[in-house]
Formats: C-alpha cells, sequence, structure tokens
C-alpha cells in the first residue's frame, strides 16, 4: 500500500485475563525488570464495525473508531501470531462514526466482498492503568483492568463485565519478557485470575452469532480444517499484499497452492465444484510474476559477490537493480489488480462456501456417508505413484531444455504431494511430521534447481538487451554459468532424494 502519513502501524503483544466484576489485581511491585508502577484512569468509547455476517469477526480482524485514551481513531486490528496482532491506526479527523477511512476501506476488501460494513457494537469502557517501568523509565507493559458496558447493534442487548489486559513491551528480548510473564501469571493464579477464554472483547459480545459449522463425516474434518486455515491464511495475506509488506504475495501464492493440492488430491472424497481449482490456478498464475521477481532479484543482487573480477560487480549489480525494479513495480500493480478484480472476490465467497458446505454427514452427503482414513491414503497413494512416473522421465530427457520442463513437472507434483500429507497430518501427527521432513529437504532441492533455471531466463533477457558496457555482460556471463553449473549438480540428485522421500511415505499406506 502507498504510504500515508496519517496511517501507523504497530505489533502488539498482549494476553486477555477473566475477572469478576469485584476482582482486584494482586500486588505488582517488586516483578522481574519492574521498578516503579504509575496508575491512572481512562474513560473510552469505541464503535465497533462489521458486515451483517461478521465476515471480519469470523477472520479474527477487528475495526473500531475509538475515542479516549492515547490513541483514539480509526483502529484496524489483524492477526499475526500467538498473542500478537499487527495494529494500523489512522488518527480521527473530521469524520463521522460512519465514514471509514478509505485506506482501510480498501485493505478489507477481500474479507468483506462487497458487503455493506457498518456499526456492530458500541463499548464503553472504564479503565484503570498500571504501566509498569524499569530503572531507567523503559515501559516494560501495561496491565489494565476494564470495566466494560456493550451495546449490540443487532439487537440491542447489554452486556457488562470486567476483564485484565497485559501488553508488554516485545522490545525487552524474550528472556526478559518471559521471566516477567511467568512471575505475573504466577501473581495472578494465587488470586484466581485465570486467561480468558474470548480472544477479543468483541468475540464476547457477538461471537453467539458466528454459525456453528454442519457436523461432518469423521474422515473429512481434517480437511476442512485445513481448508479454512488456508483460506484463513489467503484472506490475511490478502490484506498484507495490498499493503506491500514483505514477502506478502509469497504467504498468498502459498496458501493458494495449498488450497488446491488439497481439492484436488482429495476430489474423489469430497463433493466440491471443479471449477473453483480452475480459479485458484488462475490466481496462482497472477500472483507468481511478483513473488518470482522478488525472489530472483535477491538471488541474482547476492550472487555479484561471485563474480571474480571486482571491478565488474557495481556495474553489474547495478544492471541487476534497474532491471527487476522495472518489472517488479509492474508485477506489483499486476498483483493488486488481480484482488480487486469481481472475479477474485467470486473466487473466495465460492471458497468459503464450499468450506462451509463440504460433505456434511447428512442428506448433501448422498450415497457416500462416510469417507473412511484408507480412501485419504490411497488418494494419496495414487497421487506418489504419479509423482514417480514423473521423476522417472526426467532421465529420458533428450536435452537440457526438455529435462528442465520435466523437473519442474517432477517439482510440482511432488509439492503436491507435500501439501497432501499436511491435509492428512492429524490422522497420523506422528508419522507425518518425519515424513514432511523428508519432503521438505526434496523441495529444496527442487526448488533451488527451478530458480536456477529462471535465473537463466532473466539473465538472457538482460544480455538480450541494448546498452550493455563490456563490464556488465562479462558480470552477467559469469553469473550465467554459476546458474547453470548450479542446475545441473541439483539435477543430478533427483532420484535419490525421491527414493527418501517416497520411502517415508509409504509408511503412511502400507
Amino acid at each position: 500500500m502507498p504510504s500515508t502519513p496519517s496511517l501507523t502501524i504497530a505489533d502488539e503483544a498482549e494476553r486477555k485475563y477473566a475477572a469478576a466484576a469485584d476482582q482486584p489485581l494482586p500486588d505488582l511491585a517488586g516483578l522481574p525488570s519492574v521498578d516503579t508502577v504509575d496508575v491512572d484512569r481512562i474513560g473510552l468509547s469505541a464503535q465497533y464495525f462489521d458486515t451483517a455476517d461478521l465476515n471480519l469477526l469470523r477472520s479474527k480482524i477487528t475495526l473500531r473508531r475509538r475515542e479516549g485514551g492515547d490513541d483514539a481513531g480509526w483502529h484496524l486490528k489483524l492477526p499475526s501470531g500467538l498473542d500478537t496482532r499487527t495494529e494500523l491506526h489512522f488518527p480521527l479527523g473530521d469524520d463521522s462514526a460512519e465514514d471509514t477511512p478509505a485506506d482501510l476501506s480498501g485493505l478489507l476488501r477481500g474479507i468483506v466482498r462487497g458487503s455493506p460494513v457498518g456499526l456492530a457494537a458500541l463499548l464503553d469502557t472504564e479503565r484503570r492503568r498500571h504501566r509498569l517501568r524499569a530503572a531507567d523509565g523503559t515501559l516494560v507493559a501495561e496491565v489494565v483492568v476494564d470495566d466494560v458496558d456493550a451495546v449490540r447493534e443487532a439487537d440491542g442487548s447489554r452486556t457488562c463485565w470486567r476483564e485484565i489486559e497485559v501488553e508488554w513491551n516485545s522490545d525487552l528480548g524474550e528472556e526478559t519478557i518471559t521471566d516477567f510473564l511467568s512471575a505475573l501469571e504466577e501473581r495472578f493464579a494465587a488470586a484466581g485470575i485465570i486467561r480468558s477464554e474470548s480472544p477479543s472483547k468483541l468475540h464476547r459480545v457477538l461471537g453467539d452469532l458466528i454459525p456453528t459449522r454442519p457436523p461432518l463425516a469423521k474422515g473429512l474434518v481434517p480437511i476442512r480444517d485445513y481448508l479454512a486455515t488456508e483460506l484463513h491464511t489467503l484472506e490475511l495475506s490478502d490484506i498484507a499484499v495490498r499493503r506491500d509488506a514483505p514477502a506478502s504475495v509469497h504467504g498468498m501464492r502459498k496458501a493458494a497452492r495449498r488450497l488446491r493440492s488439497a481439492l484436488q488430491t482429495y476430489s474423489g472424497e469430497i463433493t466440491v465444484d471443479p471449477t473453483i481449482v480452475d480459479e485458484l490456478r488462475w490466481l496462482g498464475r497472477r500472483l507468481s510474476p511478483s513473488r518470482d521477481l522478488e525472489v530472483q532479484w535477491k538471488r541474482l543482487a547476492d550472487r555479484v559477490v561471485d563474480i571474480p573480477v571486482e571491478s565488474h560487480r557495481e556495474a553489474t549489480r547495478a544492471r541487476i537493480d534497474e532491471y527487476f525494479s522495472a518489472k517488479s513495480e509492474a508485477a506489483r500493480l499486476e498483483a493488486v489488480e488481480t484482488l480487486n478484480s469481481d472475479r477474485y472476490v467470486d473466487l473466495l465467497t465460492r471458497l468459503e462456501a464450499a468450506i462451509s458446505d463440504l460433505a456434511p454427514a447428512t442428506e448433501a452427503v448422498g450415497t457416500r456417508p462416510k469417507v473412511a482414513r484408507k480412501e485419504l491414503l490411497r488418494a494419496l497413494e495414487a497421487l506418489a505413484r504419479k509423482v514417480s512416473r514423473r521423476v522417472a522421465k526426467v532421465g529420458d530427457a533428450a536435452d537440457s531444455t526438455e529435462r528442465d520442463e520435466l523437473m519442474h513437472r517432477a517439482r510440482k507434483g511432488a509439492k503436491r504431494m507435500r501439501y497432501a500429507i499436511e491435509v492428512i497430518a492429524p490422522l497420523r501427527p506422528a508419522r507425518t511430521g518425519r515424513i514432511l521432513d523428508r519432503f521438505d529437504d526434496f523441495q529444496d532441492l527442487l526448488g533451488e534447481f527451478q530458480d536456477s533455471v529462471v535465473a537463466r531466463e532473466h539473465l538472457l533477457d538482460m544480455l538480450a538487451e541494448q546498452g550493455h558496457i563490456a563490464e556488465t555482460s562479462f558480470g552477467l556471463g559469469i553469473l550465467f554459468r554459476i546458474e547453470t553449473e548450479i542446475g545441473d549438480a541439483q539435477a543430478q540428485f533427483l532420484d535419490k532424494g525421491w527414493k527418501k522421500s517416497y520411502r517415508a511415505a509409504r509408511r503412511l499406506w502400507s
């Protein structure tokens, strides 16, 4: 996303704790790294927004407009890890409560998918804030006691409760924070304060409105859980791509591949429109240029140090940067254009519906009310045989061009198989962990080979362009030779690498 002067982005790390209405805090003095405790009171008023179907809440995203306190403004909170979230903040302007800043609305297009965003809840909070500081004045953490008065917009129902939040300064280092939190939770436990079951205030107010999933045949539960997780990753990666966050296209393309792989591999066990697979393939192709250019730019830029003539390195690096800079900007615009298209929004809508309705254990299952574990493993075994045939064909290649194409096909098959194993991992967790490690090694081998192939294509493109000086021609030629040697070396390990992976995977179905 283009730089916006009013936008600030920060990562926050916090935990929530349940507390009775009259629950006092234990003494916070003397905790590790804490020298002083400052206490004040704040009144906060927040309006929370969502679609009628709670698309944001179901994606663990919070959009609110808050008044009061040090950070009044519009807040968009995105999940980013265990106990952590990324918060995008816009200060309040002359906007009304209904006027979501355009930059925030644009980020959420893939989540709301054209549905209107309106007021979902009002929360008034009386906050007693404890700021815990080190001897040098550094903020270690904030521990707040919140008395919340919430009104749900849908039916006007009112809920009141007290909760405790702990937000810590993650810049202090993992060991410091671990010691602090361990000591704090010991005091909390002694006082009867436990971790909250609700991930957010808004979830406590609206969570009961989220529909539950229909029952499934037992063998399909891992497939649905896997698909739902990858769809959630795709949605969050969508926002990251729009923000131009590092590696965001890679995360989105990987989620699309995993979804497509699971739907293809287990197509005999689930009922899903096959055109969804085609659309996921389309999405991956539209995202590929941006990610591939990012990888190749770094790869060849790092490789410049291998040019033996030092005086030629600077000119070669400048040529590489010029080439990839122009192509990368065009590819990024293409990726964002894809995310803004009606076709992409339709794909997300259909995919979510397909996952929600995935072969429920009722009449929709038809003549196959049950899916046994052995059927899933049989599908995996069939895929393994297909990959084996692809690997065997590489050795029969007539020339290096055909070899490169066949290696790429083997790579795609092996990657699909790895994702298929991820899907059924909950069925045999002890075995699949070791198997996936083998496939990671094999994918590293094939990935390095494919990267060398693509690098050579870019180097040839650069060499074909006009206006080269002798230094860049020499440097690019050296890099081409290096990449050719890397590809040839990786190809020699194909058979051995696949045999190790296949032997490991065979234990799942044999």
